[in-house]
């Protein structure tokens, strides 16, 4: 499960980094410094879930996905998204660490798979088609896990990097430089306070 250490107030979902370079590391990495003795859930309720979403790529500007209203079906929901999220860092972790893939976490992300799927139609134009069924709060989700399958799937999941920042901050990216060297989330975030805790240091 998610860490349990305590809560911070989140942040605005506009000043949420996007480091991950893919949508399923960025859903993963909607925990800030997930090793600290205090987390801060960036998704901390379903306003805010719809409204990562949409900042992030996995609902379209044009979709106009409502949050649910019934008290039962919003927790539901978070429940949903704290599971998916652990469920997807473990397989990544395991995939950097060269571990076997969690059995767990396999079956976790195969649930959604299948949901995403049953949610598709093939259309006149033969592409794939979200049914109007399928147009709900959990769109999102099932977005997630079809991107998280496309990245475990292909060669470039050997370039899956976790933040050198391993005191705190636990994020999750896919290394796109030259030289395949990046070791921050961000330069801008961890490699600054690095720099700055060796200056202290020197």
């Amino acid at each position: 499960m998610s860490p349990a250490h305590g809560h911070l107030t989140p942040r605005p979902v506009a000043a949420i980094r996007l480091d991950g370079g893919r949508l399923c590391l960025d859903f993963v990495n909607t925990i800030h410094d997930r090793h600290a003795v205090q987390i801060e859930d960036y998704l901390q309720e379903p306003r805010r879930f719809i409204e990562w979403c949409a900042r992030s790529g996995a609902l379209h500007v044009d979709e106009g996905i409502p949050v649910p209203r019934a008290a039962r079906e919003r927790t539901a929901l978070m429940r949903e998204v704290a599971t998916l999220r652990d469920h997807l860092h473990a397989l990544f972790a395991a995939r950097i660490d060269g571990l076997r893939l969690p059995a767990s976490a396999v079956r976790g992300l195969d649930h959604w798979l299948h949901l995403a799927w049953a949610g598709q139609s093939l259309g006149a134009d033969a592409r794939l088609h979200w049914r109007a069924d399928a147009r709900d709060a959990r769109l999102p989700l099932k977005r997630i896990a079809l991107d998280a399958l496309d990245l475990l799937g292909d060669p470039a999941a050997s370039r899956l990097r976790r933040c050198a920042n391993t005191a705190s901050c636990g994020w999750l990216f896919l290394d796109t430089s030259k030289n395949q060297r990046r070791r921050w989330c961000a330069m801008e975030t961890c490699g600054t306070a690095d720099k700055m805790r060796r200056y202290r240091q020197d």
